[in-house]
């Protein structure tokens, strides 16, 4: 017997109880694009790709909540690990990428040689375990690691069609992972905008961002990551 798959009018109806605000998210977002709507400290190779990585992290966290939004958890988790992912090699691109990575990665052409020579870039649990010993990063690393120890492997079952996959495809998602997912890549994204933040090099950009998310509780984490 084939599969069912749920129709679009019982997943719109799912949106509705599942209270997954992405409009507010979406507002959320533009305040915090506003806030660091500044030029960067500099236009060196090293932060432009920095910055591009950041702007991917943004391309994930998007697809995270039109997903979430139509109880789609698979994908949306595929791509809150790719959000991270983008997230963490953004950080470590800037802070601790040497200028032969920095110049491979900003290479414009996408040939074989340079596909090759990527293989070459740490992956991005190596980038972390270097970043976590920079102190002046502890409240980026010291979230991200948290999330990473509790989450990492589900995310990459998801990633590779495991048993995390088999089984929410079976019996499907209860609503507060779905609400759960959501909030973290909203979160993610205020850490990448924190980030930016500190690449313009306007003292005290990091707090207004903190104040900015004063009154969108509804769509981030419970605990603040970060802070």
């Amino acid at each position: 017997m084939a599969a069912q798959r749920p129709g679009l009018t019982q997943a719109l109806g799912a949106v509705e109880e599942f209270s997954i605000d992405i409009e507010r998210a979406h507002e959320l977002i533009g305040v915090l694009e506003n806030v660091v709507d500044h030029p960067f400290f500099d236009d060196s190779e090293r932060l432009r790709l920095s910055v591009v990585l950041a702007q991917s992290s943004f391309e994930f966290a998007f697809s995270v909540r039109l997903l979430c939004a139509s109880d789609q958890l698979l994908g949306a988790s595929a791509c809150l690990r790719s959000q991270l992912e983008a997230l963490i090699r953004s950080v470590w691109a800037f802070h601790l990428a040497t200028d032969s990575e920095i110049e491979l990665l900003s290479k414009d052409d996408l040939s074989l040689e340079t596909q090759q020579q990527a293989r070459s870039i740490p992956q991005a649990n190596k980038m972390l375990e270097e970043l976590l010993k920079l102190p002046n990063l502890h409240g980026f690393t010291s979230a991200i690691r948290e999330f990473r120890d509790c989450a990492w492997h589900p995310l990459n079952s998801f990633v590779h069609s495991g048993i995390h996959a088999i089984h929410r495809t079976k019996f499907g998602a209860p609503p507060q992972l779905i609400q759960q997912t959501f909030r973290i890549s909203n979160g993610f994204c205020f850490l990448a905008y924190n980030h930016l933040g500190i690449l313009t090099g306007i003292p005290g950009i990091q707090n207004e961002l903190f104040a900015s998310t004063a009154c969108f509780s509804s769509v981030l984490p419970d605990i603040k990551i970060g802070t």
